[in-house]
Order: structure tokens, then C-alpha cells, then sequence
């Protein structure tokens, strides 16, 4: 439990957990993408963060109780379209790599079967760590306000 004069929040200051601790210094960009990238809360960077599972989530961080959505119901979008464009990366990184390898006689069936693999498990792979990492792009566009920075005590953060 966080104490009122600990300058470094541990956890919410309430049983419920409706309470986000309050963060006394907003990360900078490198730092919130870093964590985004590793799955971890873009908040504090807890290794915990969102999910209990690798397709599991929770609607709060498990360590510093902020909600993934801040408010806005179509979150999910911003984090599906990372998850594309992620996915979409990792294509093209595999076909460049494929293609170098192999100049000047590029295998097309099996650069096509490796492509197509990488489409196939890409979203899957990359579900929980497009979340993290929209949640860092989003914090990162809308700066926090003060009262989600000192972590509203209605609950509806």
C-alpha cells in the first residue's frame, strides 16, 4: 500500500481498487514506447501490467490501477491497428531478409509459405504488445491531465 507521503507509488491507496496511484513524473517518449514495446504498463512499467494471460487483460493495471482506455470507448480500434501494423512489419521484414539471403534465385514458394505463416500468427503474436504499445502512443498524444496524473478518486479514470 502507498503511503500518503511516499514520494513513489506502489499500489492503489484503496480496497477495491477503483483508485489509480497517482504518478508524480509522466514518462518521456523513449521511455513510454520501450515500455509498450515489452509488455509492460506504459504508467510504471510494471512487467505485470494488463494481462494474466497472454490473451487475457484486465481493464486496470494490476500494480498502479490505471485503466488501459482513459475514457475513450473505442481504444480497442488504436490497438488493432497496431497489432496491423506490427503484423504488417514483420512481413516485410521477412521478405527483405528472404530476399537478400537468397539473390540472385529468390525461392518464391517457400518466401510465400513463410510470408503467409508470419499473416497467419502475426495478429496472435502480437495481440497483448500492440495494447501496451498503443497505450504508450496514446499517453503519448494525449498528455495526462492533472487530475488522471494525481488519480481520481470516482473511479472513472
Amino acid at each position: 500500500m502507498s503511503t500518503p507521503d511516499d514520494s513513489t507509488p506502489d499500489r492503489a491507496d484503496s480496497t477495491d481498487g477503483s483508485v489509480a496511484a497517482p504518478i508524480t513524473e509522466f514518462p518521456g517518449f523513449i521511455r513510454l514506447m520501450a515500455r509498450g514495446l515489452t509488455r509492460r504498463c506504459p504508467w510504471c512499467g510494471d512487467r505485470l501490467a494488463y494481462f494474466t494471460g497472454w490473451f487475457a487483460r484486465t481493464d486496470r493495471c494490476r500494480r498502479c490501477r490505471h485503466p488501459y482506455r482513459r475514457g475513450d470507448e473505442a481504444f480497442e480500434l488504436g490497438a488493432t491497428t497496431a497489432n496491423i501494423i506490427l503484423t504488417f512489419l514483420s512481413i516485410l521484414i521477412a521478405i527483405l531478409v528472404a530476399v537478400a539471403l537468397t539473390l540472385p534465385d529468390i525461392p518464391t514458394v517457400p518466401v510465400v509459405v513463410i510470408v503467409g505463416v508470419i499473416a497467419l500468427a502475426g495478429p496472435a503474436i502480437w495481440y497483448p504488445i500492440s495494447f501496451t504499445l498503443w497505450q504508450a502512443v496514446d499517453l503519448f498524444m494525449r498528455r495526462p491531465d492533472a487530475d488522471e496524473m494525481a488519480g481520481r478518486r470516482d473511479g472513472t479514470l
